[in-house]
């Protein structure tokens, strides 16, 4: 093999090595996998004439990607004038035309309440509903028909006239922040010429719970016994759910004996609730930084409830030698994003020593309110400084530049 040869195979041989090089840097990721779910237990269901339902219907992204998912309700032809929405909760809760759903449990999923007012003057029969959910791109589009069978409205029963039993509170109304239990003291009097084991029953709003006790005692009871002409004092105990919305929600208590009975109507009134959520721009739980330099990253704070969440700070559990600052670092008071319709907007700076070793560390960011708190875990990718990638391409050119001028100078020759 003569110098001319040996001289073209190995300017061949570099730059195919030279190609496999850049390609491994500028290598692209793949596409994202995208899917949604729209979802409900119950499809088709049978209410009568002038009721009203509340339906769960669940959003569940099942991609690796955050999507924006707008939503609209479309009825038949037969029920365009019925009141129909998508709400966040069935008493008090807001319409909501758009979720926007992380990859990561439990934030890749919401459960929303589809509403339904049927009219006094609709007909039975059978009336269709398509919720329809479609991506913001409108690359993903999903539908999720609602059977809604309507009857006729059966003949009331006729109540019982209160008899001879009297109720009486101090109390009627009590208001408590959410999340605090609605004590209620009641007096129950025997007006009749016999002793009555009664029943005790209670009228509730939808999710939540009560139990009665004796007065000054932790037993839970369900009935009582009243001699004639007796009095007995009770303890009610209505407890909210977690994430109970602001509002007044009214009690009925009823004491029952045969033909007797009395009914007392209570309220509870909640002052407001508080749920702090914080995620990434990206949505995703993972960054990349490199050693030695700083990495900036923004993350979203808005409150979910229905009452403002006040003095907000933020702290961060890092490695040793470690930096992490927030940008503000302290946020007076977050009104709920029913009001705002934008979350707050919080950049994060991350600082890593030089001489950090290549791997990956977990970093804790927690968001801490008077009424509230929330925290992320964040994993951080250190890796080294791609300067000497830069370097390796730089000699290869060199090494390029001198090839070639060899090649040149023997083909003269």
């Amino acid at each position: 093999m003569n110098n001319k040869t040996k001289t073209i195979f190995l300017f061949g041989f570099t730059i195919l090595i030279f190609a496999i090089l850049v390609n491994s840097i500028w290598a692209q990721n793949t596409e994202p996998n995208r899917n949604f779910i729209l979802y409900s237990e119950y499809t088709n269901i049978i209410i009568e004439e002038g009721e009203s339902l509340d339906l769960d219907i669940k959003i569940i992204n099942t991609g690796n990607k955050m999507e924006e998912v707008l939503l609209s309700v479309i009825p038949d032809e037969q029920a365009k004038n019925w009141e129909t929405l998508l709400k966040t909760s069935a008493w008090k809760g807001f319409e909501v035309r758009k979720v926007e759903l992380l990859t990561e449990e439990p934030d890749n999923s919401k459960t929303l309440k589809f509403h339904i007012k049927v009219p006094e003057e609709a007909v039975s029969g059978n009336y269709k509903f398509t919720l329809k959910g479609i991506t913001k791109d409108q690359q993903i589009e999903k539908t999720l028909d609602i059977i809604i069978g309507i009857t006729e409205k059966k003949e009331e029963t006729k109540k019982k006239e209160p008899g001879n039993i009297e109720m009486t509170t101090k109390y009627p109304t009590i208001e408590n922040p959410a999340g605090k239990e609605f004590k209620f003291s009641l007096e129950v009097k025997n007006k009749t010429e016999e002793t009555l084991m009664c029943d005790l029953g209670i009228q509730l709003p939808r999710g939540w719970n009560a139990y009665c006790t004796p007065q000054w005692k932790d037993d839970r009871i369900s009935s009582i016994k009243i001699d004639k002409g007796g009095t007995e004092n009770l303890s009610l105990t209505v407890v909210p759910p977690i994430f109970i919305e602001k509002g007044e929600y009214p009690i009925t208590f009823i004491v029952e004996s045969g033909e007797n009975r009395a009914s007392i109507d209570l309220k509870a009134i909640v002052t407001g609730t508080y749920k702090l959520n914080l995620r990434t721009e990206t949505g995703l739980l993972n960054i990349n930084t490199i050693a030695g330099e700083e990495k900036t990253f923004t993350v979203y704070l808005w409150n979910e409830g229905s009452a403002a969440i006040e003095n907000i700070s933020f702290f961060s559990a890092k490695p040793e030698d470690w930096e992490v600052i927030f940008k503000p670092e302290k946020i007076s008071s977050l009104p709920p994003i029913a009001e705002t319709q934008k979350p707050e907007k919080v950049e994060v700076i991350v600082k890593t020593p030089q001489r950090t070793l290549p791997g990956d560390y977990m970093i804790s960011l927690t968001t801490t309110g008077t009424q509230d708190q929330k925290k992320v875990e964040i994993r951080t990718t250190v890796k080294t400084s791609t300067k000497w990638g830069w370097i390796g391409i730089g000699i290869i050119i060199i090494i390029l530049a001198i090839l070639i001028g060899i090649f040149i100078k023997l083909k003269r020759r």
